[in-house]
């Protein structure tokens, strides 16, 4: 499911003379095309085929423009439903928002800024609605919807830290952490525990997001799940 119908539009032609068309959609569609990483006011004005001045009508700094193209995201990902007992459903919705942020590289890291668009707002709404029905007080709910989109948005936004080059370091932060924890030690730490820290090191991303996960949930079934 989507937030709502897809915004795009086929590029309109242009005839001679014809100025191009740009509204906030083709801008959104340009910074997702190009990138939050590598987004600037050039990149989008060149990707547009504009000067900066047209943008700067529809958007006067780049937080706007990021703005546009984390909506734009938001509105076109592949979102569950709202069906079925609260635990899968909240387990559903987080998954589908770390697999957004996965698919754009940056967004977690805007968002965790304060650059928030509409759709967070209309997604945290009615996750939140949904587990109301099922029990929740509201005050309950919001907190459990905070807790789960959180970890995702966190996640991501250390795994994309993590996984970034270093200057000078080969593999980059990730490949660094673990040759430090694979040096000699005398520390506390047993073998077994610096072996399991190792492979919390180098595990697949999202199945330890979804570790953290799963003991998120099982603290919001004791603490909050039923709370009036």
């Amino acid at each position: 499911m989507t937030l709502t119908p897809s915004p795009d539009r086929p590029p309109s032609r242009r005839g001679p003379g014809r100025p191009v068309a740009v509204d906030a959609d083709a801008i959104a569609r340009a910074v997702l095309d190009i990138g939050f990483l590598e987004l600037t006011f050039a990149a989008v004005a060149a990707r547009l085929g504009v000067g900066q001045a047209t943008l700067y009508r529809h958007a006067r700094t780049r937080d706007e423009l990021v703005r546009l193209g984390l909506d734009l995201a938001l509105r076109r990902g592949e979102w569950p439903g709202l069906d079925g007992d609260w635990h899968p459903l909240l387990e559903r919705w987080a998954i589908a928002s770390w697999r957004i942020w996965e698919q754009h590289p940056g967004a977690a890291a805007e968002v965790a800024r304060g650059v928030i668009p509409a759709s967070i707002v209309t997604i945290a709404d009615s996750v939140a609605a949904a587990l109301v029905e099922r029990g929740f007080s509201p005050n309950a709910a919001v907190l459990a919807v905070d807790l789960v989109f959180d970890l995702a948005a966190d996640s991501r936004r250390g795994v994309e830290a993590f996984d970034a080059p270093l200057p000078g370091q080969a593999g980059g932060m990730r490949a660094m952490v673990e040759r430090q924890w694979r040096a000699p030690h005398s520390g506390e730490a047993t073998d077994d525990v610096r072996s399991a820290m190792i492979r919390a090191i180098t595990a697949d991303p999202f199945e330890w997001f979804h570790g953290k996960l799963c003991v998120v949930l099982a603290g919001i079934r004791h603490e909050l799940a039923g709370r009036q």
